[in-house]
């Protein structure tokens, strides 16, 4: 449930339990300045603190000096949350941080609950909903690339996408009510195709927004990237090189890799969680067929899929690799140190490395990242996290069945309603209409302080 956002908050913007050089408390409401007055004596004397300046002073409390400290002050409007606000930064010991804290409490402040600071400053219009699950992507961001895509999407490209998107709904919306309010017949043939003509380009525009979600999955826990083929085909040899160390058992003996291992690298900005396994043969071996029930398992979650032969072209990929789409798989060459340039060369040759030389392992890298990113591809606008994939899965639903139950005759009272449905969730996605619920599950994914 939601507290009040006239309550004094207080908590640590760094964490609390980790001894550091320095550590920040913040607070924030009404009020809150006058707290600060009341335990910061600063250097030189009593003075008003002028907003936004840092000053240096002791913080006190009754048992005497707890830390010395830097203060920096807020007022209402122009602070992160909108409220007044303070920012004091004191060493980061532990110990003095919750002495702070503590005051704060028995002065008559409560602990801010996760992301209520980022809460405060989207109810006073500081930011938008989508601006505010921007924050908390760049805070758990693991690459500099998903980063980069948290920044932009801050930068507002989503909401103009939905706008655009709803005004198209809204021009549908007008031409139906004006046909049931002043049409003497129903629309013809003609205006139904128009209209469904329409809705697909509204479901595609959606459902091109929604594939988007999988790239942020994948960032947020790693695509995986398996390395697959027949035994003695150079996939531990590759694994190695590319986590850049002797992770797996390199032997000419077939079968040594029984097992997946696996290792999350960044690969030119992506996370990947890298996946070395058995050779797949026909093989008596128990253990060994263990290992390859495995890979056969894991290829429905993999997001790529790399078969290696020794690059003779003598290696076929197996049945269960060729079932997966096109984009999900990749043909790769391998030992290219030992094959010679007529063996390279030519049109639709596969990519061709080398783990022993390096040779190839840069261009394997892009191509990796291509395959991976392909679903953002000329992209503007995406999805980062899982309240607006679910949100815009909904859309997607409401008008696939608005548009079939069209198809099928329903009236245009069916399909306006489906419309209205629609324009209800992209409203809750950007925070123009916000439920309570909603705010509460999205903030609790933020870190306190923040």
């Amino acid at each position: 449930m939601m507290h009040s956002d006239r309550d004094v908050i207080v908590a640590p913007a760094t964490p609390p339990q980790l001894r550091a050089p320095l550590a920040v408390i913040r607070v924030s409401g009404e009020g809150c300045l006058d707290f600060v007055a009341r335990h910061f004596q600063p250097k030189g004397g009593p003075s008003p603190l002028r907003p936004r300046r840092s000053y240096y002073g002791d913080w006190r409390d009754p048992q005497g000096v707890v830390d010395d400290v830097v203060v920096v002050a807020y007022r209402a409007p122009r602070s992160y949350t909108g409220q007044d606000m303070a920012e004091i930064t004191c060493h980061g010991n532990p110990l003095f941080v919750e002495s702070i804290v503590d005051n704060a409490l028995r002065w008559g402040a409560r602990r801010a609950r996760p992301g209520e600071f980022t809460m405060r400053a989207l109810l006073n219009g500081k930011m938008d909903l989508l601006e505010a699950e921007s924050v908390n992507a760049l805070i758990e961001a693991n690459t500099r690339y998903q980063a980069n895509l948290a920044r932009r999407q801050s930068k507002g490209p989503l909401v103009g996408f939905v706008n655009q998107q709803v005004e198209e709904i809204l021009q549908i919306q007008a031409h139906i009510e004006a046909t049931i309010d002043y049409g003497e017949e129903d629309i013809d043939a003609l205006e139904r195709e128009g209209l469904l003509a329409k809705m697909d380009g509204l479901i595609k525009a959606f459902a091109r927004l929604a594939e988007t979600a999988k790239f942020a999955n994948g960032m947020r826990r790693g695509f995986r990237v398996l390395l697959t083929g027949e035994p003695n085909v150079g996939k531990s040899a590759l694994f190695n090189a590319l986590v850049r160390q002797e992770r797996a058992i390199v032997a000419e003996l077939p079968g040594t890799t029984r097992d997946l291992i696996s290792e999350q690298v960044e690969i030119q900005g992506l996370p990947v969680v890298l996946i070395d396994s058995a050779g797949v043969r026909d093989t008596a071996d128990q253990v060994e067929t263990i290992g390859i029930e495995k890979i056969f398992k894991l290829l429905e979650d993999v997001d790529l899929a790399i078969h290696l032969d020794a690059g003779r072209g003598e290696s076929r990929p197996y049945s269960q690799l060729t079932a997966l789409p096109p984009e999900k798989r990749m043909q790769v060459r391998s030992k290219s140190d030992l094959a010679d340039a007529a063996e390279k060369s030519g049109d639709g040759q596969p990519l061709w490395v080398s783990a022993k030389t390096g040779e190839g392992l840069d261009r394997l890298e892009r191509e990796i990242v291509v395959r991976l990113a392909a679903a953002m591809e000329g992209q503007s606008v995406y999805l980062i996290n899982q309240r607006q994939e679910e949100t815009i899965a909904g859309v997607v639903a409401q008008l696939k069945q608005a548009r079939d139950d069209y198809r099928a005759g329903f009236g245009e009272e069916i399909l306006s309603s489906y419309l209205n449905a629609s324009r209800r969730l992209l409203a809750e996605l950007t925070g123009e209409t916000t439920v309570e619920d909603i705010l509460d599950r999205m903030f609790s994914n933020f870190c306190l302080g923040k």
